[in-house]
């Protein structure tokens, strides 16, 4: 199935956004476990976050 370069950026916005605002949720639960800033020695988290919802979200 062809896709365009719009079609896939539509998609990955809609994950994203779906992403956090999964995200955004949890943290108004507990801040703590999920907070909104991570520290430069932590930055690469959020790739690794938007990775396990994607995979836990096709699984």
């Amino acid at each position: 199935m062809s896709q365009t370069l719009d079609e896939f950026v539509a998609e990955v916005r809609s994950d994203l956004e779906g992403f956090v605002a999964e995200y955004q949720a949890q943290h108004a639960k507990d801040p703590e476990r999920y907070p909104l800033v991570l520290g430069d020695d932590n930055a690469g988290l959020w790739l690794e976050f938007f990775v396990e919802y994607m995979t836990r979200a096709s699984a």
